[in-house]
């Protein structure tokens, strides 16, 4: 037997081997984009299974044989080029093509090999269309899609008002597309136009969308006959103006499972309903219906629709499980509705006029009729009533459709469960773990609902003025919500403590005018990620401790910005661990007190349109401590009147120079970077030398004598500054009055009037329509008001200290909007000046004490007020004490309570 002999191959020849395979690798990917790339375009060929070329927005205007497109290009983007056709063949080297784009260039019409070729291509989009287009055989010839036998997805897009409509719809041209799945074609069926026999050729389409020019368009049977043989799941008509359907028309669409109709002009209530129920055949799952009754010619169909209880009782045999009612005049909804719809998971009725709820056909008082109906959708996920502003209309219309139309319901705006609560054991028997105040008000929620959105709602309003009498609880039973959004509901003040939603990661209160909430009413939403409370007044309430500091040691992200927030207590963030972005902007803060040692996740800072200065040490330090770390912040401090040119800021200046910190300013501060720091630290350089260069100075007998005098001078001139202040006012009073004799020129009416009535534009109704009407008409007094007597173009503070100085008495409205105008504060002040005696407090709206100042608090403790109010034998009593008050009879001011007044 014969044996071969094995001869060790050279280690150099192994490494010529490994350059060849590394070099031809570089050619096949990246060296092939740098060779062939057609120079106008942009590749991407760094995938060996994708090859990108866009040539988009780039002037190309033909396909010449200059332009060499790589062979294994995959996707080809010739959108907005200029071309203004396609030759016959420009594609067929193209056999990897899967995805193409032609819309938005000059091309009117097809030949009939343009896409000769693409074998393997899927998607064709060529939207959106020339204008001059025809929907016609002469600008898509028959064979026009012949060899695009693997395609499925087809864009036509829009076409223009004008273009012409082939009888059959391109019949002939989409039926080689036995492969096609989705289908998006202009317009609607008008002119007895129908699809023609071709179409029955499409055995895998399922989604059919419509997007026409508003036209009204009614729909008949006969038009979709030859779609029967079509599985279609998703059906859209956008922008269509749908204005009624032949009943039985949806029969052609047994697999029918997601329905979109936008823009519709609907004739009346009567055509939705049996439309509707026209669906009771199909396998419907998801219905939205947006703006289904629009305007034509500036004029709605039907202004408004009450959804009548017998509206979805067609469909109680389907398994519907989103229903999205947006825009549509809805003004009732009879929740008798969804006892039909057991299977509903998502509900949105957001952007119509619901002012009211309708249980069969009769008005719903309160909102436990509702809450009962609710409980019984036990699938209810997401329940969505947003924007229910009369005759304003804030959800718009989209262009595509939406999330629901491809997926089965909307998008949900949260992730899966970050935290699984650790109490939620303890909803078995709550009443026996928690500390509950009474009376307990107890609510149920659906089992399975974790989203539930009502904001902007005009309907909603509640206040509670008594809020330091109050107490009680509200206990939710064992529940799922996650999400909680009230945006915009004006409640203000809510006494009540929380329990039950331990699930709860998202909150929303903004814009709800809340100035007060139980201190430790944020703690029990032990698993809350995002707090919002923008545009609220919690300033005031969070500068006397009145909230304790929050414990959620899961909060990522906390709006407080808008809350009149001019002082937060040191430990407030002392237990946000997880905190990721902090929002304090557009407050009074003038000093950074709390502190930020428990930051450990801290991204975002932002403290703009602030009153900040400088950041102290204490401030820096710990900044510095965190740039030290491994976070990235940044540090937002635009619009605050911070000066890096002066003494003060050097150690800021410092920091800034030193600091990796992303810090952003305004792009006129002094502190502004932009780029390169070198500015800055020249300006550093220079203000160490500027502020440290005092020079040592020996003091000598006569500098004792003139430092003794010096002291003394400012001594003299402190005590004459504190004298200055404690009569300010008087001292201005007088000026005014000094000035105007002077100029020998009136600001008001010469004629001197028994009251001046001092108050806040916010009531500057009541005051002209209660209390003029009162005083002038009825009691025949004088009254000055700076709206109707004040002249033009005259100094505001003359006329106010010419006005008191003319009047018996002035008569201050008071309100929560007054005590926070420093005009008011500047009339009621020039008023005691003038007179002790001349100042008559009307309580318009109860105030709380500490919100006034306390010139003011100290005013009403001496000698009290008349309160109004809505009762008229109170209101008669009012005027009686108001009259005896301007002619000085008895005293008739009430006594201070300030337990009523707060």
């Amino acid at each position: 037997m014969s044996r071969m002999e094995v001869f060790p191959v050279p280690r150099k020849c192994y490494f010529l081997l490994y350059q060849w395979c590394l070099v031809s690798v570089i050619v096949s990917t990246g060296g092939y984009k740098a060779q062939r790339c057609p120079a106008p375009c942009h590749c991407d060929f760094t995938s060996l299974s994708l090859g990108i070329v866009n040539c988009s927005y780039s002037p190309i205007r033909a396909l010449s044989l200059d332009i060499l497109i790589p062979r294994n290009t995959t996707v080809l983007d010739l959108r907005y080029t200029g071309l203004t056709e396609i030759p016959p063949h420009a594609f067929s080297q193209l056999e990897n093509l899967k995805v193409l784009y032609v819309g938005g260039n000059d091309i009117t019409h097809f030949h009939e090999d343009s896409f000769a070729g693409l074998w393997n291509l899927e998607h064709l989009d060529l939207s959106p269309l020339h204008p001059g287009t025809n929907f016609d055989y002469e600008a898509f010839p028959v064979n026009l899609f012949h060899n695009l036998t693997m395609l499925e997805v087809l864009i036509f897009g829009e076409m223009s008002t004008g273009a012409l409509v082939q009888q059959d719809y391109l019949d002939q041209t989409i039926a080689p597309l036995h492969r096609l799945q989705q289908l998006y074609i202009p317009g609607l069926l008008w002119h007895n136009l129908r699809f023609g026999p071709g179409y029955s050729n499409l055995t895998s389409l399922r989604t059919v969308m419509f997007k026409g020019d508003g036209s009204k368009t009614y729909l008949r049977r006969r038009d979709f006959v030859n779609l029967k043989n079509c599985p279609i799941e998703r059906l859209a008509f956008i922008g269509c103006g749908l204005s009624g359907v032949e009943y039985g028309t949806l029969s052609s669409f047994p697999q029918l499972k997601t329905l979109d109709i936008e823009v519709a002009n609907f004739i009346s209530v009567r055509e939705v309903e049996q439309f509707i129920c026209d669906l009771k055949n199909t396998s419907i799952e998801s219905l939205r219906l947006c703006n289904i009754f629009s305007r034509q010619q500036g004029k709605a169909p039907v202004s408004q629709w009450v959804v009548s209880a017998n509206t979805f009782h067609c469909l109680k045999n389907t398994s519907l499980k989103t229903l999205e009612l947006l825009r549509d005049r809805i003004e009732a909804f009879d929740y008798q509705n969804l006892l039909f719809l057991t299977h509903l998971e998502y509900v949105d009725l957001s952007g119509n006029n619901l002012l009211f709820s309708l249980q069969n056909g009769s008005d719903i008082n309160g909102w436990r009729p509702i809450a009962r109906t609710l409980l019984l959708l036990p699938n209810l996920v997401f329940l969505r009533i947003d924007n229910n502003l009369h005759d304003t209309t804030k959800v718009t219309a989209q262009d595509i459709p939406p999330y629901s139309f491809w997926y089965g319901r909307p998008e949900v705006p949260l992730e899966p469960a970050k935290h699984v609560s650790p109490l939620h054991k303890v909803h078995q028997d709550p009443l026996h773990n928690l500390d509950l105040q009474y009376p307990i008000l107890k609510v149920s929620l659906p089992e399975n609902l974790e989203f539930w959105c009502t904001s902007w709602w005009a309907s909603l309003t509640y206040d509670i003025v008594n809020y330091d009498t109050v107490q009680g609880s509200i206990l939710f039973s064992p529940n799922k919500l996650r999400y909680l959004k009230l945006e915009g509901i004006p409640l203000k003040a809510l006494p009540y403590v929380i329990y039950g939603l331990d699930r709860l990661e998202f909150l929303d209160i903004s814009h709800g005018g809340w100035y007060f909430v139980p201190k430790t009413f944020f703690n029990n939403f032990i698993s809350l990620i995002y707090l919002y409370l923008k545009d609220n007044n919690l300033g005031p309430l969070i500068a006397k401790g009145g909230l304790h500091p929050m414990q959620l040691s899961h909060l990522e992200i906390l709006d407080l910005s808008v809350n009149k927030i001019s002082t937060i207590p040191k430990d407030f963030f002392r237990y946000l661990v997880s905190l990721k972005r902090l929002d304090i902007s557009d407050n009074r803060i003038s000093k950074l007190s709390f502190t930020m040692t428990n930051f450990h996740s801290i991204e975002l800072i932002d403290i703009s349109t602030n009153q900040l200065t400088t950041l102290s040490t204490s401030e820096l330090d710990f900044i510095r401590k965190m740039n030290a770390s491994s976070l990235n912040v940044t540090l937002n401090v635009i619009n605050n009147p911070m000066d890096c040119n002066v003494c003060d800021g050097r150690g800021f200046l410092h920091w800034i120079v030193s600091s990796n910190m992303t810090i952003i300013f305004s792009n006129d501060s002094t502190c502004y970077v932009n780029g390169s720091k070198t500015s800055l630290e020249s300006s550093l350089r220079r203000l160490e030398r500027e502020c440290d260069s005092s020079p040592q100075t020996i003091i000598s007998s006569n500098q004792w004598l003139s430092l003794g005098a010096s002291i003394g001078s400012i001594s003299a001139v402190a005590c004459g500054l504190i004298v200055a202040y404690i009569y300010r006012w008087n001292i201005k009073y007088r000026f005014f009055l000094l000035r105007r004799r002077f100029r020998k020129r009136g600001v008001i009416t010469a004629t001197p009037g028994h009251v001046y009535a001092s108050y806040d534009d916010n009531d500057y109704y009541w005051v002209t329509h209660v209390l003029l009407r009162h005083l002038e008409d009825e009691d025949q007094l004088d009254v000055i008001i700076d709206q109707r007597d004040f002249i033009g173009g005259a100094s505001l503070s003359e006329a106010i200290v010419e006005a008191v100085e003319n009047s018996r008495k002035t008569v201050l409205v008071l309100s929560e909007s007054y005590v926070l105008n420093p005009w008011c504060e500047f009339e009621f002040q020039m008023s005691l000046a003038r007179s002790y005696q001349s100042v008559i407090p009307v309580m318009f709206q109860p105030v709380p004490f500490d919100a006034m100042t306390k010139s003011l608090r100290k005013y009403i403790r001496a000698r009290g007020y008349i309160k109004w109010t809505d009762n008229p034998e109170g209101q008669r009593l009012f005027w009686n004490r108001l009259s005896d008050a301007i002619f000085d009879v008895n005293n008739p001011l009430e006594q201070v309570d300030e337990d009523e007044i707060t």
